[in-house]
């Protein structure tokens, strides 16, 4: 059977007349709303689904991309009346010397109107066999194109043979501009998505794969430093000592990529207790594991700590915690204090019902002396890859995200994190986080 191709039919009377110019109308209208939607990829094609419904017959409605990196065409979206079974989402064929290929490269739609016919003159058809098997008799197969710019295929098809007409061509065809412009956009908008998945697929890849070897090299350096493999010269417990801080650089390097690729994906575990104590949860642990640090500066640590307790994930507000004291004491002056602060405090808001309310909160701070930073640089600093950089931090090192998943990881608490400072002089890094109302207060050690 030869398919009914667009340049061999005349355009069709419209044997709805205004009746259907009217629907014609109301579907463009409909899709040029699309473009402004803000939908997903998925929303938009099932707004497509019932648009095109009221202009062409179909039981089953698909969409497939073309990949030009890899010569395929791949299956995003199927929507169906009757069950799906072989011609589903990620469906794929070659392009190259299929029947397709002439109407992505030509822009002409295509009619078969019997699929059983069209195997048995393709018999080595994959796609016509697996569509078969999913009950399809018919179809229209249309291209998606912006400009010269092939997108993909749009794929109405029928349980029924010889479903389509000329007159269908023609009436995809006046809406074929706005149909492809709704797609174009959310299948770039989706595409966007996709390869920052990708790239934080790899990135966490990439970074748990580095964090074994990392830790071994810190674990031998440190065998060989302690004499367990014999007595080092000064010059070489120089350099192993010099190995064992690069390694636990590129340590804390792997964790910033791990954090940053789970806030990423989506897939940054939150589990908060109900009642957590936050001085000695989350303060205290992380005070001890920077004092050192802080004493080889000739830091101190002081601490104005009220004791209290908030549902929280512990261990996430730790890293947050981590994050802000470590900055102070890296590029906190040598010699100087630093001061770290829990209080709880109210603020003034007004609730969903638009009634005022007084709501509570853990306000923590961390405060160092240093050189701070401009007010032209505070919207730089929870950003991304984002370091301040001033001659007094020459040969300080970090990543540049440790700020960015502190904000993540405070605004999934639904609290908020902001910073003040005086240049040349101190920078103070605050964060706060809801209590339950009339927070109970934890008795304090003794």
């Amino acid at each position: 059977m030869t398919p009914i191709d667009v340049s061999e039919h005349p355009a069709a009377d419209d044997s709805g007349g205004q009746l259907h110019g009217a629907a014609v109308q109301m579907v463009m209208d409909d899709l040029k709303q699309l473009w402004f939607s803000g939908k997903s990829l998925f929303d938009v094609l099932d707004v497509v689904y019932e648009a095109m419904r009221q202009i062409i017959p179909f039981d089953r409605m698909s969409v497939a991309f073309y990949n030009e990196e890899t010569g395929m065409v791949v299956s995003r979206w199927v929507r169906s009346e009757t069950e799906v079974k072989r011609v589903d989402k990620g469906y794929w064929a070659e392009l190259k010397g299929s029947s397709l290929e002439p109407i992505l490269r030509t822009g002409r739609p295509r009619i078969i109107n019997n699929l059983e016919q069209h195997l048995a003159e393709r018999p080595d058809s994959r796609a016509t066999q697996d569509i078969l098997k999913d009950g399809v008799m018919s179809n229209l197969t249309c291209p998606l194109r912006a400009g010269n710019h092939a997108i993909g295929l749009l794929f109405f098809s029928s349980r029924k043979p010889d479903t389509y007409r000329p007159g269908h061509i023609d009436t995809f065809l006046a809406v074929a501009d706005s149909l492809s412009l709704a797609v174009e956009k959310v299948k770039y908008l989706d595409d966007l998505a996709q390869a920052k998945r990708n790239y934080a697929q790899i990135l966490y890849f990439v970074a748990h794969e580095l964090k074994a070897p990392l830790a071994s090299i810190a674990t031998i350096g440190s065998t060989l430093t302690e004499g367990y493999l014999g007595k080092l010269t000064p010059q070489q417990t120089e350099k192993v000592q010099r190995m064992i801080a690069n390694s636990s650089y590129l340590t804390n390097l792997v964790r910033d990529y791990l954090d940053l690729s789970q806030i990423e994906t989506g897939e940054m575990k939150y589990q908060p207790g109900p009642a957590v104590d936050l001085v000695e949860e989350v303060i205290r642990p992380m005070v001890e594991i920077q004092t050192p640090a802080a004493r080889a500066r000739g830091m101190t640590l002081e601490a104005d700590l009220e004791y209290l307790v908030a549902p929280c994930d512990a261990t996430l507000l730790k890293v947050v915690f981590n994050n802000l004291l470590g900055n102070a004491v890296r590029y906190g002056r040598e010699n100087t204090k630093v001061l770290v602060r829990l209080v709880r405090r109210s603020f003034s808001d007004y609730n969903d019902a638009g009634e005022h309310i007084r709501q509570y909160w853990a306000l923590f701070s961390v405060r160092n002396e240093g050189v701070g930073f401009a007010p032209e640089q505070k919207q730089k600093l929870f950003a991304r890859f984002q370091r301040l950089h001033h001659p007094e931090h020459k040969g300080v090192t970090g990543s540049g995200l440790g700020l960015y998943i502190s904000r993540q990881i405070v605004i999934r608490h639904g609290g908020e994190i902001t910073a003040d400072s005086e240049p040349g002089k101190w920078a103070e890094f605050r964060f706060r986080i809801p209590l339950r109302q009339e927070a109970p207060l934890v008795d304090a050690p003794a």
